[in-house]
């Protein structure tokens, strides 16, 4: 399969003179323009500030720092280096005296460090002994999870991730003689939550069986009393479980009728009349969509508490950067939506923005197109039995029926 294209193109060699601010200021558009980044000159300032403090800095950081899509950083970083603004180091980019003369002159810069915690790395808390121990245990159990179904838009924290939103949801004293209610649980949050010893009960509600008996496997093993529910969440709760739980946990798929599915669910879970702790874990969006997000939030009466950038960090997930934000939603006299304002047909962000991705065997060469919905990577095996793919060129589908 032939790819038509490349990741970076080619810059105008005139937007190579950067003689004044204003033709610097017009090449940070024009690369915005090129990458088609929703968040603009913003997003290309965030990854030149990145690289600023941080050099020597992978591209996988500086996704992860900037909370931009790797496939973007990568295009951005590709084309900064044949302006000769940045270059390679064998630990990552780092500036050219050229570029560092660029941006100290026309954007100002002069922090040439980060003031993160480097304990914490930026999550407010850290592991006592007790989580520590939870994390060396939650480690092997992580590594039973079942595959990934992209379909309906899972994607694994990692273990460190699972206990850390354990230990914060112990530290803001929402495990401690509460009722918990997973509403979905591929990242297997519920198991360190639950080791704690601190919930009165823990409950997990899941659509993918393959989950739901991993979690039943591991809580009779460890003694922890879970209990597991399959449930599609485009149906509402059954309703001996209205109104039983103090807190609910839910990383819901990434999109505005997502967020306002399983939101609802965990409202009929705390139940609407009354006050609740909702922690939402939920994917970076541009100025417009976020916007958006808090709308949802706030119409359903509940106030953002608490919000904390890159708090979960994925297994593998770069078109999020690998990192989500996490909210501890607090309400009171909750709303959740009714079915019908929610569009049931756009819940995943396959099917409201569906894309085409090309994946090239690292084995042969071999090249396949992926639809994520025909088509999933974590299924795809090259004819020559090679199992390892890197993506190299994504397309959005205009229509699709």
């Amino acid at each position: 399969m032939k790819i038509i294209g490349q990741m970076g193109g080619k810059l105008n060699k005139r937007m190579l003179d950067f003689s004044s601010r204003e033709r610097f200021k017009n090449f940070l558009k024009r690369l915005a323009e090129r990458v088609k980044v929703a968040e603009g000159v913003d997003a290309i300032e965030s990854i030149l500030r990145c690289i600023y403090r941080n050099q020597p800095v992978s591209t996988k950081r500086i996704s992860q720092y900037t909370k931009l899509p790797l496939p973007v950083v990568s295009k951005v970083r590709s084309i900064l280096e044949r302006s000769r603004i940045l270059k390679r180091d064998e630990k990552g980019a780092v500036y050219t005296e050229y570029g560092k003369n660029l941006v100290e002159n026309n954007l100002k810069f002069k922090m040439k460090m980060d003031l993160k915690c480097p304990t914490c790395k930026g999550r407010g808390i850290i592991l006592d002994e007790n989580f520590k121990n939870i994390l060396r245990r939650h480690r092997e159990y992580a590594k039973l999870r079942p595959k990934v179904n992209t379909r309906i838009d899972q994607s694994h924290a990692t273990p460190e991730t699972a206990v850390y939103r354990a230990a914060i949801m112990a530290d803001r004293g929402d495990l401690e003689g509460k009722k918990v209610l997973f509403i979905g649980d591929d990242d297997l949050t519920s198991i360190p939550s639950a080791m704690t010893g601190f919930p009165e009960e823990v409950v997990v509600m899941d659509i993918d069986e393959r989950l739901l008996n991993l979690i039943d496997e591991i809580s009779k093993r460890e003694g922890l009393n879970i209990e597991t529910v399959k449930q599609d969440f485009r149906e509402e709760l059954d309703r001996k479980y209205w109104g039983r739980f103090d807190t609910v946990f839910t990383d819901p798929p990434y999109t505005l009728n997502g967020l306002k599915l399983f939101l609802s669910r965990g409202v009929e879970g705390l139940g609407e009349g009354d006050r609740g702790v909702l922690y939402l874990a939920f994917s970076h969006k541009p100025i417009e969509e976020y916007l958006e997000v808090q709308r949802i939030v706030n119409s359903m009466n509940f106030a953002i508490y608490e919000l904390i950038p890159g708090f979960n960090i994925y297994e593998g997930s770069e078109i999020i950067g690998n990192t989500t934000f996490l909210a501890r939603l607090v309400g009171k006299n909750l709303k959740k939506f009714k079915k019908e304002e929610i569009d049931l047909s756009k819940l995943y962000t396959g099917e409201v923005r569906p894309t085409l991705r090309y994946y090239r065997c690292l084995k042969c060469g071999r090249v396949y197109k992926v639809d994520g919905r025909n088509v999933v990577i974590e299924d795809l095996i090259c004819e020559c039995g090679g199992r390892k793919f890197k993506m190299v060129k994504r397309e959005k589908v205009k229509n699709r029926n």
